[in-house]
């Protein structure tokens, strides 16, 4: 009788095999009832994103409270109201020459005094231009040398005052209300460009959920068929037809497909984490959710021109439009502190009507109205600082920062110009990596069928088997991944174009960042 025909049966790896399947089915049971399934298109992953992603939040934030920076800016042409109310006690006690000779005759004052003030006052975006209207009423009442007296006084004035050097072209209102918008528009572009960046991390996760629920495929056909070889091998070693070594072999190989399959069981739950971070708010809500990509990964050739992509990406990518922006910033600022250089020159021009009366305020305001006592002022007032050193280095220093910043431009827009070429390349050679590792596949399993054929007929070895079997999963795995990353290169290509809105079918509105 043969030696191997009186072995006992050996099946720790069946026996493995079919405890890891039946827990897997258990859990599986047991999780039912609580996990749900969600089958996404990257349609609907998008608009996930742009509703609950907690970056797109802060950065449109961020937009918004630059919007009330214009609005405080803005706030520096608003008018100043001001009422003023005053009572003022005065008294007084001397001595002079009596109207006989060596006489002296006590002066005895006491002055009440009630003075009363409105104006309103501002500044203007007419060349600097800024107002004082004012009206002034006084009444004062008391004693004098024993006489009482009882004055009333009012006056109403506007006075304007013009700069003509310094303040003239850029003031500090006008500056700051010409940064805010400034920055207002950089913080749209940032949160455009965070919307783009947004889009492309999501297509990526997407991407790469359908890679590892593929990964997960090809690792339990790999499971199947070293389970499978491994069964045969086991037959034929119970028969003696076979040494123990080949069932060795397969049995190894069958317990390392089965660690493949558990990692890549794990790949797919980090990929989900990373799709969930991306487009919900929320983990624990969606803690049971499973995630499911409804797609398939292919290929569809597209069109790659490097000039018209490089044009496209100067044009429209949103960092180069906010340093673009930036720049013009700068320029504003370089414009204000040349203007700190300047003297002060002002234009100095009021007007107005002044009254008074020791019978009533009516007799007051009706000459006021009447404007019988008018009065004017024009002048002119001239200051400069001696040397005037801190506005000087102050507009030196606002020039070397426009320098920098144009290098800084020109850096991205090289870089910009520089990752289209390589998104562009990438694309182009990714579709030939497609069609290679689709025919490696093909390849590596008509290889396995005809080798299996052959050790069927008894005309190969069991080796040579399990060469080919890992071949094919590498093959599958190779073809899996460069499906997944032509897809990526494609949305890598339309990123660095800043075309992510175009690729997805989104309208965005610069005014309202939506």
């Amino acid at each position: 009788m043969n030696e191997n025909m009186m072995r006992p049966t050996r099946t720790p790896g069946v026996l493995m095999c079919i405890g890891a399947l039946t827990l897997t089915l258990v859990t599986g049971l047991a999780g039912a009832s609580e996990t749900e399934v969600r089958r996404l298109t990257l349609e609907e992953c998008v608009g996930l994103a742009l509703e609950n992603n907690l970056e797109l939040k802060i950065t449109a934030l961020s937009r918004r409270i630059s919007l009330l920076d214009v609005d405080a800016a803005l706030g520096g042409y608003d008018p100043e109201f001001r009422l003023s109310a005053q009572r003022a006690h005065r008294e007084t006690l001397g001595e002079s020459g009596g109207v006989a000779a060596g006489a002296l005759e006590a002066l005895d004052t006491k002055t009440d005094a009630d003075s009363y003030e409105a104006a309103l006052g501002g500044v203007t975006a007419l060349g600097g231009l800024r107002y004082d209207l004012r009206a002034h009423f006084d009444e004062t009442d008391g004693v004098r040398r024993g006489n009482p007296f009882d004055t009333r006084a009012g006056s109403a004035s506007l006075t304007l005052t013009q700069p003509l050097l310094k303040g003239f072209r850029t003031d500090g209102t006008r500056y700051q209300v010409a940064l805010a918008r400034g920055q207002s528009a950089e913080a749209a572009l940032r949160l455009e460009e965070r919307v783009q960046n947004s889009l492309a991390e999501v297509e990526a996760a997407w991407y790469a959920l359908i890679q590892a629920r593929e990964r997960i495929r090809v690792a339990e056909e790999a499971v199947t068929l070293a389970t499978q070889l491994y069964e045969d091998n086991r037959r034929k070693v119970q028969i003696g037809a076979l040494s123990s070594l080949d069932e060795k072999q397969a049995e190894s190989q069958a317990a390392a497909a089965r660690a493949d399959l558990s990692a890549a069981r794990q790949s797919h739950a980090e990929a989900q984490n990373l799709l969930k971070q991306l487009i919900y708010a929320n983990h624990r809500e969606i803690r049971h959710v499973e995630l499911d990509a409804a797609g398939e990964l292919d290929a569809r050739p597209i069109e790659v021109d490097v000039p018209l992509s490089s044009d496209k990406a100067l044009e429209q990518r949103p960092d180069l439009r906010e340093a673009r922006l930036a720049l013009e910033r700068q320029g504003l600022t370089v414009r204000h502190q040349k203007n700190q250089t300047l003297p002060s020159l002002d234009l100095l021009g009021s007007y107005g009507v002044a009254a008074s009366n020791e019978d009533s305020r009516s007799d007051v305001f009706d000459r006021m109205k009447s404007a019988d006592e008018p009065y004017w002022t024009v002048g002119v007032t001239l200051s400069f600082p001696l040397g005037n050193r801190a506005a000087r280095s102050r507009h030196a220093q606002s020039l070397a920062t426009r320098e920098r910043m144009q290098l800084e431009y020109r850096r991205l827009e090289e870089a910009a110009l520089v990752s289209v070429d390589n998104a562009a390349r990438a694309v182009a050679t990714g579709l030939e990596r497609v069609q290679a590792t689709r025919e490696a596949r093909d390849y590596a399993e008509q290889a396995l069928r005809a080798e299996q054929q052959k050790l069927e007929r008894g005309k190969s070895t069991s080796f040579v088997v399990l060469q080919l079997q890992r071949e094919l999963t590498s093959a599958r795995n190779s073809e899996i991944q460069a499906l997944a990353d032509y897809n990526r290169q494609c949305s890598t290509l339309a990123h660095a174009e800043g075309a992510m809105f175009e690729r997805h079918g989104i309208v965005w509105d610069d005014d309202t960042g939506r």
